[in-house]
């Protein structure tokens, strides 16, 4: 099902690349970075020569990405676990005071989160399992919206992108309805933000989203087991528009939600 406020994304987008060195002394922020998308962003990221501070819930995944970003990257990474299922306002408010005292800014914040929960119709899901699925793709994602925006406003590329994925539909689970309401949520933010800009006109922190379909990772083979391996592309293969909206390719996009797949 086609999302009618999804806008299609350009070929200078899809080809999009970062030059190296391009993010030094950026500091960028991608939670849920072990995932597939977050995985390859943080790699690109670390490979301009940005500080990539990676979030995730899985402390042995998070280390082995951490060693990883240390030997591509100029500029040594950060790590910092979360447990987003379970964390509140407290574990954010700590997170931001120890960002702020660390680095004094944000230039980009991606969520990169998902849990997918099971397929299942609304009527079978356990409460348990609602519960930590609008934790891990909604709620972590706001509060660290909020908590993080002032430091974003610091930057003078100031991005906050949010990884979208259009499952209106049946047995969609608690995984559809988060990820409606996470779209919702970033076009809300970006309208309350709309009078927030610089003396050039454009907004001191860009919120977008993007939906890159279709992925070879992790999540796409719990959601769909019999898929063969080459019916997917692999994440870099969709990283483009994504890396174009984080580093502000137009300063005055705002509000945007892209998707790989949209038509035009």
């Amino acid at each position: 099902m086609q999302n009618p406020n999804y806008q299609a994304v350009t070929d200078e987008q899809k080809q999009f690349s970062l030059p190296a060195d391009s993010l030094a002394g950026r500091v960028i922020m991608i939670s849920g970075a072990t995932g597939g998308m977050g995985t390859c962003l943080s790699r690109a990221c670390a490979s301009a020569g940005a500080t990539v501070v990676v979030a995730g819930r899985k402390i042995k995944k998070l280390e082995k990405l951490y060693d990883v970003l240390d030997d591509i990257g100029p500029a040594q990474p950060a790590m910092i676990p979360l447990e987003q299922d379970k964390a509140g306002p407290a574990e954010y408010i700590e997170i931001t005071d120890m960002l702020e005292k660390e680095f004094g800014k944000i230039d980009a914040l991606i969520h990169a989160s998902a849990d997918l929960g099971s397929p299942t119709p609304q009527m079978g899901i356990e409460h348990s399992e609602w519960v930590r699925v609008m934790n891990v793709n909604l709620t972590s994602a706001r509060l660290l919206s909020l908590y993080c925006m002032p430091l974003l406003s610091q930057s003078d590329m100031g991005s906050l992108s949010f990884l979208l994925d259009h499952k209106p539909t049946a047995y969609s689970g608690a995984y559809g309805v988060s990820k409606q309401a996470l779209q919702a949520f970033m076009h809300m933010l970006a309208d309350e933000h709309e009078n927030h800009r610089d003396a050039q006109g454009n907004p001191i922190v860009a919120i977008n989203g993007y939906d890159p379909g279709p992925m070879r990772t992790q999540l796409r083979r719990h959601a769909f087991p019999g898929e063969l391996e080459g019916e997917s592309e692999t994440p870099d293969k969709r990283l483009g528009p994504l890396l174009s909206l984080m580093v502000r390719t137009d300063r005055s996009v705002n509000g945007v939600a892209l998707a790989m797949d949209a038509k035009a």
